[in-house]
């Protein structure tokens, strides 16, 4: 496909991603319609559960081009994002772009040829439709349709059962026996919430997984140990790992396991792990440390989470969910969990519904999801891209350059492989996923402490220089220093050919901090 000759674009869903993409591919001159289903934008920002918000420090989730405001606090709380992502709606002038309360019922392509796209949608109960030269799909990996696991006897339990998104008060919970079910982020949040307002609060987890706390022993914010090239040079290696890469993980693979086991003591005695020779259950993960960190599961702890399961405030319960009874919930190696309340942090799922069975078998859907080339699109389906199918730990910064990426291409800044060298990478992405990362329905996806890897390939592909860093520390401040948005700002701030002059700008205005770097 040919994205030069784009014109138009339906943009799928408002959230995040869809207003990155709106801003962006519009800076290029496309003619952008946004659909969103509800009344507002910011996808899940925009009705969160109670006491919701950003897990990593503000300045690792803002837009580049665009830093939240000084007085806003570090770990954004989730009603002050959703007004920065209004403002930042209302800054940019997406909001006219925008059909609200409009359900998105089809995609489907109108020419093999020369691809076009007809998306079919219901707006005030009446069908329509509008042709396209590109689609976005922007709903995220987790749209609004919660994931709902079912047990039997379901009927017979007297109690309420409602899923975290349906948590918007303290006084659902007060005086009440409160069973979280999951062990992620909302989960969590939900059992602090629970233990300062219910009777008892029970926390039943499936699996544990080892957190990041927000300061490593307590003096060190996680980023300086977790986001940079030095860090990601002792995880996993990536896809295409470079020659210190596989030296590191050939010649150094005894200090790297070294490391590692380093790090879990540290967090063992840190968040207070162990089983105080037998008086209450292990908190040790299973799993070694850097395997677990690319599970959906994993997330920067809240400080008070760890103490508050020490000392019994929150019972934390390991096991399977066998069955519910009338008074709760019994398990499977038959211990009963009293519960007047269960409450399901087990998170959201995708709904890919306005794809078709023919599209989505081009697309090659599977139970671990969809891998795109480049985490964005298929050669299997021309002009159908994907922004927000990436989950990093810095996901905005990572749809901001998604989002670019694409306007490169329709800038004409960079093209697309052949369709056989596409699908090489995408089975060289499954293969590489598949060997060693944990399984999940989202497997896809998932790249966490990987998006420095990711993101230099996106700005290599358009010319741009991946070398962030600036001033005379730069070469030092690349390996150790976090990567984080404002690093990305001149890139995200681009208008219709600005691609293009990424490469110029960099080796003129910024040589003296990158060109030793490069070599």
């Amino acid at each position: 496909m040919d994205f030069t000759k784009v014109k138009s674009a339906a943009i799928i869903g408002a959230g995040v991603a869809g207003l990155a993409t709106a801003r962006t591919l519009r800076s290029e001159g496309i003619d952008c319609t946004v659909f969103e289903r509800n009344a507002t934008i910011g996808g899940v920002w925009s009705d969160g559960y109670l006491n919701y918000g950003v897990q990593v420090p503000k300045e690792l989730y803002e837009f580049p081009e665009y830093p939240l405001p000084d007085d806003v606090p570090s770990f954004t709380p989730g009603p002050i994002f959703q007004r920065y992502l209004e403002d930042y709606t209302d800054h940019f002038a997406i909001r006219p772009l925008i059909q609200f309360n409009t359900v998105v019922e089809s995609v489907e392509q109108l020419d093999a040829e020369a691809p076009r796209w007809r998306v079919t949608y219901t707006e005030d109960n009446k069908g329509q439709h509008q042709d396209f030269d590109l689609v976005v799909v922007c709903i995220g990996l987790f749209s609004n349709t919660p994931h709902m696991p079912t047990f039997a006897d379901q009927e017979q339990f007297r109690g309420s059962i409602i899923h975290i998104s349906e948590m918007k008060s303290g006084a659902q919970l007060e005086g009440k026996k409160v069973a979280i079910v999951g062990f992620g982020k909302s989960a969590t949040d939900a059992a602090l919430e629970a233990e300062h307002r219910a009777e008892e609060t029970h926390l039943i987890a499936r699996q544990l997984h080892w957190p990041i706390p927000r300061k490593l022993a307590g003096i060190l914010p996680f980023k300086w140990g977790l986001l940079n090239r030095l860090s990601i040079t002792l995880v996993p290696p990536y896809k295409n790992p470079t020659s210190l890469e596989r030296a590191v993980h050939s010649l150094g693979k005894p200090l790297v396991w070294l490391y590692w086991r380093l790090v879990e003591i540290l967090l063992y005695f840190q968040l207070g792990l162990g089983s105080q020779r037998g008086t209450r259950p292990s908190l040790v993960p299973k799993e070694r440390i850097e395997i677990d960190a690319f599970n959906e599961a994993i997330m920067v702890v809240r400080p008070d989470f760890y103490r508050l399961v020490r000392n019994g405030r929150i019972n934390l319960q390991l096991g399977e969910i066998a069955q519910y009874v009338p008074d709760g919930l019994q398990l499977a190696d038959g211990q009963e969990i009293e519960a007047d309340i269960v409450v399901f942090g087990t998170g959201w799922r995708s709904d890919y519904g306005f794809l078709s069975e023919e599209l989505q078998r081009r697309l090659g859907f599977a139970d671990d999801g969809i891998y795109l080339y480049r985490q964005i699109l298929h050669p299997e389906a021309p002009g159908l891209v994907f922004i927000g199918h990436a989950s990093t730990v810095s996901n905005i910064l990572t749809y901001c350059m998604q989002a670019r990426w694409v306007a490169a291409l329709i800038s004409g800044q960079h093209r697309l492989p052949g369709r056989d060298a596409m699908l090489q990478e995408i089975d060289a992405l499954k293969t590489w996923k598949r060997s060693w990362m944990p399984f999940s329905s989202a497997r896809s996806a998932r790249l966490i402490v990987h998006m420095q890897h990711y993101l230099d390939e996106l700005l290599q592909d358009f010319g741009a220089n991946h070398l962030r860093k600036r001033g005379i520390w730069a070469p030092l401040m690349e390996v150790i220093a976090p990567c984080q948005p404002d690093d990305y700002r001149a890139i995200s701030f681009g208008g219709r050919g600005a691609a293009g002059q990424y490469r110029q700008d960099d080796a003129s205005s910024e040589s003296t901090d990158t060109t030793d770097q490069a070599a």
